[in-house]
């Protein structure tokens, strides 16, 4: 069998089995997702690559609805209708993105980048910019990077003041944000609960 020719199949297999990836998983193996192209007919869900996010990496897309691509409407702004950006800024925050329905909105909990600054949202179903709804919004720090404010960790005592998914702490000189509600756990107690935030 010609190399190249078993390459492509081999890439073409990586590409059907990435399809079935959460956004997370997709942002670990971005360059097996195809380019964007004009004239290509994209079906809901289905994820492309188009010009690189800020630390480097292939930026990917999640089409948002069916249609064919057009040479004037590539990803990007102006296009949210079509393509759904998702990834991470260069210090590990997710861009916000304007979501294209109930199925990608915010919830509470989740930290986003919108226009360097990092924002928390308040409600769960959260469609809205933190300019356009603020009282959706807190905002957590400016500049991309935790800021001093950070609370140390300490051990709740209860539900009621468990940690949230996203809220952000110091912990044994490393700012953590929560992966979970409910989370009662140190980040060295239980490591899938945090991730570490890289100042």
């Amino acid at each position: 069998m010609n190399r190249l020719l078993a390459a492509e199949q081999l890439r073409r297999a990586l590409q059907v089995f990435a399809s079935t990836l959460s956004e997370d998983q997709a942002l670990e193996i971005a360059s097996v997702y195809p380019a964007w192209t004009a004239q290509a007919y994209y079906k809901t869900g289905d994820i492309i690559s188009h010009g690189t996010n800020p630390v480097g990496d292939p930026q990917l897309y999640k089409v948002a609805q069916d249609h064919m691509s057009q040479d004037i409407y590539p990803p990007g702004e102006g296009t949210e209708s079509l393509y759904t950006a998702f990834g991470l800024d260069e210090s590990g925050y997710p861009v916000w993105a304007q979501p294209s329905g109930a199925h990608d909105a915010y919830n509470t909990g989740d930290v986003v980048n919108y226009k360097g600054t990092l924002y928390e949202s308040l409600v769960d179903g959260n469609v809205w910019s933190p300019e356009v709804y603020a009282a959706a919004w807190k905002k957590v720090q400016d500049g991309g990077e935790p800021g001093e404010d950070i609370p140390e960790w300490v051990q709740p005592s209860g539900s009621h003041d468990a940690y949230k998914k996203g809220d952000l702490v110091r912990y044994k000189g490393k700012v953590y944000r929560s992966k979970i509600d409910g989370n009662a756990w140190a980040p060295d107690a239980y490591p899938d609960g945090w991730e570490e935030v890289v100042e």
